[in-house]
């Protein structure tokens, strides 16, 4: 039997802990800084405080990416796809992107080819 292809339609990257891709979310209530747990060019991975309690599933976020290095900063909408594992004080948060501007795209693509090369690829 061949082995269960990984069903992903993007690689995703872990950014560097001394280097976070960071998140600015702008959704109906709220604004806040955050930290990518990953990001591909599908989506990204949000390490999120409990107050993010409010999210639902499905709801539509913009959010403002800062890469890092020489990477432009870009703006994304994005749909809330998934509510991951929380503990007292946190929580993951899977946030699929749905609009993305060209210059956005090709800096994240970068990025993500830079994270590649460095082995941080998740499965």
């Amino acid at each position: 039997m061949p082995p269960i292809q990984e069903k992903r339609k993007y690689v995703r990257v872990k950014p560097l802990e001394n280097d976070p891709v960071e998140i600015h979310l702008m959704g109906t209530a709220l604004l806040d800084v955050l930290h990518a747990s990953d990001i591909s060019m599908g989506g990204v991975g949000i390490v999120a405080p409990n107050h993010f309690d409010e999210w639902d599933m499905n709801e539509t976020v913009e959010i403002l990416v800062a890469l890092p290095g020489d990477l432009a900063d870009f703006m994304a909408k994005g749909v809330i796809k998934q509510i991951g594992k929380k503990s007292k004080e946190s929580g993951i948060y899977g946030v699929q992107f749905t609009a993305m501007g060209p210059k956005g795209k090709q800096d994240l693509q970068v990025y993500v080819n830079r994270m590649v090369r460095q082995g941080r690829v998740l499965n």
